[in-house]
């Protein structure tokens, strides 16, 4: 009994389980049937992209690509472009070609003289293509054809594209090929950016690349060297020793210019070099230099005459303005300019600078070109002034005047990766008027400075001769009138 009873409740269990598995399958696969149909729902419900060739596309690769429907064929450089009036008399150059009473207007086939050595097969592949798409994609590595191409054309929507393209991207390696196809081209904009990289940059950095130099040319060089713009480190005589190097490379077309020295001591020419037939091509920049500022110092004067490059009657006249400077100031009639118009500032003043790598505090002086004032620069991270400190142990001719008059213009540049300008905050031009040992805040630091910093300062302390000259006619008008 008890055994049959037994199996009898396993057989039932058996059963049991069994229809309870049968059960859980079934509701499991209905699940999945579920989740399937769901799926399935989603899919259907689910909109589906696929990248279709859009009509531009087809019109670039039909019409333009593979050449179909062509009704012109334009030889240019050497090849046959198979093109349609339609879309390339978007150019104004080819609508008046195909418009009144020009020969080209009902042929079939144009042959097109290109002179322009910038212009090549890849850079006409490129602008005429433009012609077949609603936007074109350009590297900086060829902006210069494709300017001179879309100057060529008269497109000036590519032209300001390449316009942006190159002011994002001048650096020591583009600026100078920038302004010169900005100059032939006629792009302001790229002319403005490319000079006033050059103005910073070419002291404290630009002439301790020899190829650079090499690519700037004596008329680019003469106008650089004339900007009141130009940031000049140290000092004004710097602005000669970079000159010494243009002059080398321009000579020789080496990149090496550690004989640079070498080769000014033992030139072998009698005269003065930029007097002679070879030097007067070169000698436009070296015109362009404040020579009165070059001659404040003995020791710049000794490399002055040992080069022998400058001929001593360019600086006659800068002798004798000095010494009448010191002249009016040891007998107290100069006290400092009180006033001089923005462009006189601009011709006479003297141009210095200083590059600070880091933040922090910073003091220096200039003082051979003042004359007499010893003029301390102090320089933190939130200002910056100026002290008229009266040393007592100084070598130096004394301004022994209690008040002193100073004008100056003070630049603070901050530069990006590519040296470009970044942030600058100028001064304008102020007035100063020191007494002994006095101490004034010139400027206080904008926030968005950053380091390196470039300190370009333009100074006048003496009032110009211009200035005496007028002064003095005024008083011979009052002595004559009374």
């Amino acid at each position: 009994m008890g055994g049959y009873a037994s199996r009898l409740a396993s057989v039932s269990n058996i059963a049991v389980n069994s229809v309870y598995r049968g059960r859980k399958r079934k509701c499991i696969e209905e699940d999945y049937l579920d989740e399937e149909s769901e799926f399935i729902d989603r899919t259907l419900q689910t909109p589906k992209k696929r990248k279709l060739l859009t009509t531009a596309q087809y019109i670039y690769k039909t019409l333009f690509q593979e050449e179909k429907g062509s009704d012109v064929i334009v030889f240019m450089l050497g090849r046959a472009w198979r093109l349609h009036k339609v879309y390339i008399s978007q150019s104004p150059y080819f609508a008046s070609m195909f418009s009144g009473s020009w020969r080209e207007a009902n042929e079939k086939v144009i042959r097109i003289e290109i002179a322009d050595p910038n212009i090549t097969a890849d850079s006409l592949q490129t602008v005429l293509g433009s012609f077949y798409q609603d936007e074109i994609s350009l590297e900086p590595r060829d902006v210069i054809s494709i300017l001179a191409t879309a100057t060529l054309f008269q497109l000036q929507g590519l032209i300001d594209q390449c316009t942006e393209i190159m002011v994002e991207t001048t650096n020591v390696k583009t600026v100078v090929p920038y302004y010169n196809a900005a100059v032939s081209y006629g792009v302001p904009a790229v002319k403005t950016a490319a000079k006033r990289w050059l103005e910073v940059n070419l002291l404290g950095y630009g002439w301790l690349h020899p190829t650079f130099l090499n690519e700037i040319t004596a008329e680019l060089m003469t106008d650089l060297i004339s900007s009141p713009g130009l940031v000049a480190m140290q000092t004004e005589f710097c602005v000669y020793m970079m000159l010494r190097v243009w002059l080398f490379v321009q000579i020789h077309n080496k990149e090496e210019t550690l004989q640079i020295d070498e080769y000014f001591k033992s030139h072998v020419w009698k005269e003065p070099f930029l007097a002679t037939e070879e030097g007067k091509k070169y000698a436009a920049p070296f015109k362009a230099l404040r020579n009165k500022y070059l001659i404040l110092h003995d020791q710049d004067v000794k490399i002055l005459y040992s080069d022998n490059l400058i001929p001593p009657d360019w600086l006659h006249s800068s002798y004798k303005e000095q010494w009448l400077h010191l002249l009016r100031i040891d007998a107290n009639k100069d006290r400092g300019p009180k006033q001089m118009s923005d462009e006189q500032f601009s011709r006479e003043c003297f141009r210095c600078g200083r590059c600070v790598e880091r933040p922090g505090e910073h003091v220096w002086r200039w003082t051979a070109f003042h004359f007499g004032l010893d003029l301390v620069v102090y320089l933190d991270t939130t200002t910056l002034r100026i002290k008229r400190n009266h040393r007592l142990d100084t070598d130096h001719i004394k301004a022994n005047h209690t008040l002193h008059n100073i004008l100056l213009q003070v630049c603070l540049i901050s530069l990006n990766e590519q040296r470009q300008i970044k942030h600058i905050q100028d001064s304008g031009m102020l007035r100063l008027s020191l007494h002994k040992n006095e101490e004034k805040q010139v400027m206080i630091l904008d926030k968005q400075l950053t380091y390196p910093l470039c300190v370009s300062v333009n100074m006048q302390v003496v009032t110009p001769v211009v200035s005496q000259e007028k002064e003095k006619s005024t008083d011979l008008t009052i002595l004559s009138n009374t």
